[in-house]
């Protein structure tokens, strides 16, 4: 599978950079768009004509970029390859915008938590736009990524545990696109995989929830892992992983890789111990600091990861009949403890157009790309 020639990349905030310096280390000419309110990063990329990364795989190194733009409709018009990397909330605003723009030929991937794939297929259907295009998406970032300044970007590389999915998924020639340009990623079953096998509602919520005290009563940071998933929290992430698996059986996924299998996967752990937490705790996780005070719960690990994964996981099971006791609950705390109502504002299988679906229209959906 050879690339094209140039790529556009929409967003402009860690997840799009990074994968804009991947894409121009692999020969591609990058374009980067995001809409004007975001026009500060963007044009200090444009100024600069490149975006630095600090990594261990490159050390220090600039990767140039061809152009930039705040206008992303005019910056995707005749791109053959369209690389979407936003939070997942913001999944709908660019599915709207692309489905009234894409044309015959042009492929889309999205690359961050998944479901970005299902909202496009499901925003080009309500618009009655039918454009034979090709969608893609992964189920996380291919690495953890922070900007650091304008334009600059500190990266570590996951080693494995990113996949891959097309939207149909057969014969979709961006999986194979995405694996050359990220080559430990790997192929998923389905787009039902990418959403189900997100990492950040899995292992974000429940430390949160069972750590308020510590998290909005300090100030400076929490080491989220290493203090707040004790065994007891440990065992909560390991239901959610469980009711997840539960899940990806009743709609036939082969894979049965659970939460701290991809915590080695993915170079987080040197290898599975005897216990979630042990393996938890061997991991470069432990480490990891998580900002406290009053605006803790502002974070998109409660904003993103309950509303648009969480809830989006308890309405499969609703449509399959699985129970997901353990996502309810957390669901309905989270929505307590930021005052908010997750669920009301989260998105569904009827966001999808998906609710009465049923196990086989599910499947259909993922097979065929459109429904």
């Amino acid at each position: 599978m050879s690339l094209p020639e140039s790529v556009v990349v929409l967003g402009s905030g860690a997840g799009a950079l990074s994968c804009s310096v991947e894409l121009s280390l692999a020969g591609l000419k990058v374009t980067l768009a995001d809409l004007p309110r975001f026009a500060d990063g963007v044009n200090a990329v444009g100024a600069a004509g490149e975006i630095r990364l600090r990594c261990p795989w490159h050390g220090e190194t600039a990767a140039p970029v061809a152009a930039t733009g705040t206008d992303p409709a005019a910056a995707i018009d005749g791109q053959e390859l369209i690389v979407v990397s936003v939070p997942a909330f913001g999944h709908q605003a660019w599915a709207d915008l692309l489905a009234a723009e894409l044309k015959d030929g042009q492929s889309v991937l999205w690359v961050g938590e998944g479901g970005g794939a299902l909202t496009l297929a499901a925003t080009l259907r309500r618009t009655g736009r039918r454009p034979a295009v090709h969608i893609a998406e992964t189920n996380s970032l291919p690495y953890g990524a922070r900007v650091r300044g304008p334009g600059l970007i500190t990266a570590s590389r996951k080693s494995g545990g990113t996949l891959v999915a097309g939207l149909p998924a057969e014969n979709n020639p961006l999986v194979a696109i995405a694996c050359k340009v990220w080559p430990w990623m790997s192929p998923a079953e389905n787009v039902w995989e990418t959403t189900l096998l997100n990492f950040n509602a899995i292992d974000h919520v429940p430390p949160i929830i069972c750590n308020l005290g510590a998290i909005e009563g300090r100030t400076g940071s929490f080491l989220l892992w290493g203090e707040g998933a004790s065994p007891a929290v440990s065992r909560m992430i390991e239901r959610i992983d469980a009711e997840l698996l539960a899940l990806r059986g009743a709609l036939g996924l082969t894979n049965t890789d659970g939460y701290a299998d991809y915590l080695v996967a993915q170079g987080f752990a040197p290898r599975r111990e005897p216990t979630l937490h042990a393996t938890l705790q061997s991991s470069s996780f432990a480490a990891s600091t998580f900002p406290c005070g009053p605006d803790a719960l502002k974070s998109r690990y409660l904003t993103e990861d309950v509303p648009y994964a969480l809830v989006l996981m308890a309405s499969i099971g609703d449509e399959l009949d699985i129970p997901t006791p353990t996502i309810d609950s957390l669901i309905h705390l989270a929505s307590v403890a930021a005052g908010t109502d997750f669920q009301a504002g989260g998105r569904t299988l009827a966001d999808l157009d998906l609710a009465g679906a049923g196990r086989d229209g599910l499947l259909t959906a993922a097979r065929e790309g459109r429904w």
